[in-house]
């Protein structure tokens, strides 16, 4: 069976590269309903997520150091980049959407996050000099209204709320962008590991010496805790892991569009869990976004029979971007 998949991982490294981060963006689509439960038990947003990437960052050292035993580590210079990139984009652009979500509805937090996408293509164009062809923009357009129509009718928010999903969203673009430049600096393990302990460096750091309004409060009950292993699990180590599998085959540009996913995930716990309406105009936002990335997946397997090249060849693919 394990042969057989990585037969089938070698002979659509693209296509699986898109289901990757679709499963990425489904783990990651579970987080505001952590997020409220947790926040039922005791925690704020800095009191979770510090212990959500310190768990999960001693959890993969643990596992790094075993499994891959006598391996080297990457160089000080691509070490410090893993480092600096999970420090930054496992830090900045998640506070700001767990708190923005105390000050606006979070179908609001959606639709204002998931500009992303399109700030993403834009910066992988300027970088990378790659000029988004026909197919990235009609997907881009496509899922972009999707979202839209997903999140349905939004409650009122303040401008801190929006200002913050904003800044959030454009973190989380530079973030994707940088990913796809550093994915291939060490093998998936190391990789998470140390993007990891980045960002639980940083969440300590603040909680130690930022201001008193990051001061942390966790969970106060043992269901608290459980709920925060669980994400610790789910969205940081098997999600991120996923996240970073399938960036490394499909690049920045196509990964951001694909993982508009998490939005009708999010939406979809809302209703199924949270007790939130659905409209018949959410349904076809949901049928629009699902069908944007079933296009570029169909895409992708079509340019791989026709060029039969590998993904690190990185040239000659219908929705390729150049990873550097």
């Amino acid at each position: 069976m394990r042969t057989k998949f990585r037969n089938a991982l070698s002979a659509r490294p693209r296509l699986f590269g898109v289901i990757f981060v679709m499963l990425a963006g489904a783990g990651y689509g579970t987080g505001p309903w952590f997020a409220k439960n947790l926040e039922r038990n005791g925690a704020n947003p800095m009191g979770f997520l510090t212990a959500r990437f310190v768990i999960s960052a001693a959890i993969l050292l643990a596992v790094r150091l075993i499994h891959m035993r006598g391996v080297k580590w990457p160089n000080a210079n691509d070490a410090i980049k893993i480092f600096l990139l999970g420090a930054y984009g496992f830090f900045i652009s998640p506070l700001l959407y767990f708190i923005a979500l105390h000050d606006l509805d979070s179908g609001l937090v959606v639709v204002i996050f998931y500009i992303y996408p399109a700030i993403a293509v834009l910066l992988s164009w300027m970088i990378y000099k790659h000029k988004p062809n026909l197919v990235i923009t009609i997907c881009l357009f496509t899922t972009l209204t999707g979202v839209w129509l997903t999140a349905g009718q939004v409650g009122n928010g303040n401008l801190r709320g929006i200002l913050m999903t904003l800044l959030s969203a454009i973190t989380h673009a530079i973030y994707v962008v940088a990913a796809g430049s550093i994915s291939k600096k060490a093998d998936p393990l190391t990789m998470l590991t140390i993007a990891l302990t980045g960002a639980a460096s940083a969440f300590v750091l603040v909680s130690l010496v930022g201001p008193s309004s990051l001061d942390p409060e966790f969970p106060v009950n043992s269901q608290g805790w459980i709920l925060v292993l669980a994400m610790a699990f789910l969205i940081t180590i098997v999600a991120t892991a996923l996240f970073f599998a399938g960036i490394k085959r499909i690049g920045p540009g196509v990964t951001s569009m694909v993982e508009t996913f998490e939005a009708v995930v999010t939406i979809s716990i809302g209703v199924l869990l949270m007790s939130e309406s659905v409209t018949v105009i959410q349904i076809l936002g949901t049928v629009m976004v699902l069908g944007s990335i079933v296009a570029i997946g169909l895409a992708e397997s079509s340019a791989e029979s026709k060029s039969g090249r590998h993904p690190d060849s990185h040239s000659g693919t219908v929705l390729d971007l150049p990873i550097s």
